[in-house]
């Protein structure tokens, strides 16, 4: 009974986002008991932990705890629609040209469907490998230098390049790849390094300077990877009709902390992860939820998910996660 009466509280709390009354627990829940026998459980409930009370009013709110047992093992499994599921398979089978476009849409579609602010974190470069190397004429002293991983990202810079042929640049791109392609970024510098060795002093400025910029790629902070959307969602919820905590949420936003969360905060054993509160390692996090899945691309993982006040509707949000999670898993696959 007592995990009927939490799962109540819980459900109304995210319904109203205000204090739940013994009442109308009574009320809009066939439990089959009364408004006396509900409040003494609920009392109960706070005893223990899993619900507590707010200054001013006499109802009760979840705790983390509270949530956490219910994520864990009271809420029921949440079903897409059959017309959301349409129209979100057809937004996967768009055609989009390149990994980076596809995590950018699949933020905005994400946020659209469930309300909160959904983030993508792309993969690490450290793991991945050079596919192609390109250097294609600018002017007589400048190249454009492309570089293409195996997880579809496609880098770009301008370098100094001595007066060279179309030809000549041709097989210095190729010496290039020969030596440096379909090898983790993490060892690129060593690899440089021999092919200084072997190679013309002609061509020791071009080879430092590809090596740097492979290099930099792994330089990337966790906030230059992560793509976000909808945050106006999160301004439309009750929690943020104080103008302090609003500043302070976008604050959180333009920190980085919600990628450093991700990286640092031991995700509970269930997929999609699903954190909350005080689980959350960043301090300015703590009165928020995660919940977020991993998708796979070449040899790097990353994580799409979504994040939102506590008072979730977690049924739907784990739901609509693993719909993004399967399907980016299932195209990411393909293209590689």
């Amino acid at each position: 009974r007592k995990a009927q009466i939490l799962s109540a509280v819980i459900e109304e709390y995210v319904k109203t986002g205000l204090p739940v009354g013994s009442r109308a627990i009574a009320r809009r829940y066939q439990l089959g008991v009364s408004p006396a026998t509900i409040r003494n459980e609920m009392g109960d409930l706070e005893e223990m932990g899993y619900l507590g009370k707010t200054h001013t009013s006499s109802g009760r709110v979840p705790s983390d705890k509270g949530y956490r047992v219910y994520v864990d093992e009271l809420m029921g499994d949440a079903r897409l629609s059959q017309r959301e599921s349409q129209m979100l398979e057809s937004f996967f089978r768009s055609k989009i040209k390149d990994v980076e476009s596809l995590l950018k849409e699949a933020v905005k579609a994400l946020s659209e469907a469930t309300n909160y602010l959904a983030f993508v974190l792309g993969p690490e470069y450290e793991t991945t490998t050079i596919e192609a190397i390109h250097l294609l004429p600018v002017t007589l002293d400048k190249a454009l230098l492309v570089i293409v991983s195996d997880i579809g990202f496609v880098e770009n810079c301008l370098i100094d390049v001595p007066a060279m042929s179309r030809e000549e640049m041709e097989y210095v791109s190729q010496m290039l790849c020969e030596h440096l392609c379909h090898i983790s970024l993490s060892r690129v510098k060593d690899k440089a390094q021999n092919l200084l060795k072997r190679e013309t002093s002609r061509y020791a400025d071009i080879i430092v300077q590809v090596a740097d910029f492979l290099d930099s790629m792994t330089e990337d902070s966790e906030s230059e990877r992560l793509y976000m959307g909808g945050a106006a969602n999160l301004l439309k919820q009750p929690e943020f009709k104080d103008p302090d905590r609003v500043q302070e949420l976008m604050q959180t936003l333009k920190n980085g902390s919600l990628a450093k969360n991700i990286m640092i905060t031991e995700p509970p054993s269930t997929d999609p992860a699903v954190t909350i509160g005080d689980e959350n390692r960043i301090e300015t996090v703590k009165e928020f939820s995660f919940v977020y899945g991993t998708f796979r691309v070449g040899s790097s993982e990353g994580k799409i998910g979504i994040f939102g006040p506590k008072r979730m509707n977690y049924p739907r949000a784990v739901a609509v996660v693993s719909f993004f999670e399967r399907n980016l898993n299932e195209i990411l696959d393909v293209t590689d």
